[in-house]
């Protein structure tokens, strides 16, 4: 049944098979000429005829008319209790759309890479880290009602907050990151190998992982492609988020011996195709924030499950319709008293 607003339908519609049953009944009771109103849902009592019966003399049984009225009230009655069963609603208003059953795991590349300034914002050069910390503050706090794990990662990767519903926490969180928290280096694989163990089983929530890097310099003792793997096995999505230029033309002149390197684009590819995801690049501000809007959009919609709508019960309507009836019977099937 499609659910519309305005329109009406049935929650159990099962119960009406009881409705030819009861119309056959019907059929039968009366092919075998009905019984006394008083006794229709008595059982049968033992009937003994005596032989001298035939030669007697008796009125013919004529049924009063209000025996008749009791008869023809019956049958109505158990019909609007069976609707009664079925539940007849009327669909109203759609309901909004419960929050997402989603747990989202975003794993923060700290290496010494993310201190380049090859991003510009109102005009002046940020840092990559900066400017990442600052999108990805918007970005849990439209996650209210979910839960959220950080995962910073550098030589060595870390849990820097467990998965939580506490949004705020996280935020503040985010805003102490700084370079080289967790060593100069990328150690993709196993921030990927800790991020599926940190989404854990949760076959009733939608588990999602987002990577932020430039993968400079890859180390560590588990492969990216072998964690990306393991992600795909356990049915993770990886999303990975290019953070930085492509090429060497938007290195900063500065007097620091930092040697630049663009961001390593198809290993983030590589990895966000192995798991079924996508990958992004951040090549501007504006850039980095669409690409997050894009992942928490897909994942919504990955989400997204049938419209809900206020269902309003009509049940009431037969079921005291069918008590009404019922409780005529005895004032129909009473016989008058003769007058003396």
């Amino acid at each position: 049944m499609a659910l519309t607003p305005g329109t009406f339908g049935l929650l159990h519609p099962g119960w009406l098979w009881l409705l030819p049953a009861l119309m056959g009944l019907a059929l039968v009771w009366r092919r075998q000429g009905g019984r006394r109103s008083e006794d229709l849902f008595a059982p049968p009592s033992l009937a003994i005829r005596h032989p001298l019966l035939a030669r007697l003399s008796l009125p013919a049984d004529r049924r009063p008319a209000h025996d008749r009225l009791a008869r023809a009230l019956v049958w109505p009655a158990l019909a609007c209790l069976i609707l009664a069963l079925a539940q007849p609603v009327r669909v109203g208003q759609r309901l909004p759309e419960p929050p997402p059953n989603r747990d989202v795991v975003l794993l923060v590349d700290t290496g010494v890479a993310m201190v380049l300034r090859d991003y510009l914002l109102d005009g002046r050069r940020v840092s990559r880290l900066a400017l990442l910390k600052s999108l990805l503050d918007r970005f849990v706090q439209k996650l209210a009602g979910q839960r959220v794990a950080v995962i910073v990662f550098g030589a060595t990767a870390a849990t820097y907050v467990p998965l939580t519903p506490d949004t705020r926490l996280v935020r503040r969180m985010l805003a102490r990151l700084r370079p080289t928290l967790a060593g100069r280096f990328s150690a993709i694989g196993e921030a990927v190998a800790l991020a599926v163990r940190e989404a854990g089983d949760a076959p009733r929530r939608r588990r999602v992982l987002v990577l932020f890097s430039d993968v400079h310099q890859p180390t560590g003792r588990i492969a990216p492609s072998a964690a990306a793997a393991l992600a795909a096995e356990a049915r993770l999505p990886l999303y990975t988020v290019a953070i930085g230029a492509t090429d060497y033309a938007a290195e900063e002149h500065r007097r620091s011996g930092l040697l630049y390197h663009p961001v390593n684009r198809s290993l983030l590819s590589a990895l966000a195709t192995r798991t079924g995801a996508r990958s992004y690049l951040a090549r501007d501000g504006q850039a980095l924030a669409a690409a997050i809007a894009d992942i928490d959009q897909r994942e919504r919609q990955a989400l997204k499950g049938p419209p809900r709508y206020r269902l309003e019960p009509l049940y009431p309507w037969p079921l005291l319709a069918g008590i009404l009836l019922l409780a005529l019977l005895p004032l129909a099937g009473r016989r008058r008293r003769p007058r003396q």
